[in-house]
């Protein structure tokens, strides 16, 4: 239980409440006088029949910069017992911390001797984007909201929206992927023929998450890429990509055409829909190169961030160095003089 600072409203506020509830009255200001009482300090009466109409007139222009305060602002609902009432504390940054705990802790107080039951809703403000109108039409929104869900949760209810919600078109004439909701569009076929060809070494497909294609944006010749600094410029920082790459390397005096499938996507910077979405379409997608168009895919390699690639990195991936042979386990030696072999003399006497 948090601790309360005894501080009470004096005479003439306990009067005004029991006025305010039955007169006209949509805004009232209180504040803790240097007598260390709760005392009244601005009000007006009501002007329009739409609560929202006054409420910045009459809230912003009564809070101070360095100095807390309460705040009744009345609503248009209506109870049993009366109009129901917004309580605000604005406890401004520029506040000392004494004046904030102060009116932190009496808050409570306050609430009781006004009435809570007739309190509707509460805000607490220390700037005055938080108690402007739309400051508090948005905390409105965010209580409205359902509770944040873990990023499991997310996963799961994802999973659940897409289970049986395949929305591929039967009469499309684009080819499409068993078991994954986007279809293949031209322009990633095209690139994926001039890949084919070698007139190009380098895709990229694109999952376009709102129009559920996917797509290659760029049709890339053999000049515009070939090496592996070439990639790492188209790489964005903060998409999800597939990347298909013909590697032309030296390797131990052979030369080599791999070709790699690279799967990049940034981390906890893009969204869970989106990170699920390239996972569970890569495998597929590599399936689909692979039985479409013949296309030998030598090693698939996932990263995070363009810098993780490197012409070393795609040698040791594609050739990794054998362990050397282990030696033969041999007997260790013994010490080079054990002394004089005991000899055992027999017993000749029987």
């Amino acid at each position: 239980m948090s601790h309360q600072s005894g501080i009470k409203s004096n005479d003439e506020l306990r009067n005004f409440f029991a006025h305010a509830k039955q007169e006209n009255i949509r805004m009232f200001k209180v504040i803790i006088s240097d007598k260390e009482e709760l005392v009244l300090s601005v009000n007006h009466k009501v002007k329009n029949s739409n609560w929202q109409a006054d409420y910045n007139k009459f809230v912003l222009e009564s809070i101070e910069p360095k100095s807390p305060c309460y705040i009744f602002y009345r609503l248009d609902e209506k109870t049993n017992s009366g109009y129901t009432w917004l309580l605000i504390l604005w406890s401004p940054d520029f506040a000392t911390v004494k004046q904030k705990m102060l009116y932190a802790s009496t808050k409570s107080t306050l609430k009781m001797e006004f009435g809570a039951g007739q309190v509707a809703d509460e805000l607490f403000a220390t700037v005055e984007d938080d108690i402007s109108l739309e400051g508090y039409l948005k905390h409105i929104k965010s209580q409205q909201a359902p509770a944040p869900l873990t990023n499991r949760e997310e996963e799961i209810e994802l999973l659940k929206q897409n289970e049986d919600h395949t929305r591929i078109n039967v009469d499309t004439k684009h080819k499409t992927l068993q078991g994954v909701m986007f279809p293949i569009e031209n322009s990633a076929v095209e690139a994926l023929e001039f890949f084919q060809s070698e007139k190009s070494n380098y895709v990229q497909l694109v999952v376009n998450i709102e129009e559920e294609k996917i797509q290659s944006k760029n049709l890339f010749s053999s000049n515009d890429v070939s090496k592996i600094e070439d990639i790492k410029k188209h790489i964005p920082a903060d998409r999800g990509r597939f990347h298909l790459f013909r590697f032309n390397h030296s390797h131990d005096g052979e030369k080599f055409k791999s070709i790699i499938f690279i799967y990049s996507m940034p981390g906890f910077s893009v969204s869970i829909k989106e990170r699920m979405i390239y996972s569970s379409t890569k495998s597929e997608m590599i399936q689909y190169i692979k039985s479409q168009y013949g296309i030998d895919i030598g090693k698939t390699i996932e990263i995070s961030e363009p810098n993780e690639l490197s012409e070393n990195f795609l040698i040791e991936e594609l050739h990794p160095k054998k362990a050397a042979d282990s030696k033969k386990f041999d007997k260790p030696k013994g010490p080079n003089s054990r002394g004089a072999k005991r000899l055992t003399r027999t017993d000749l006497s029987n």
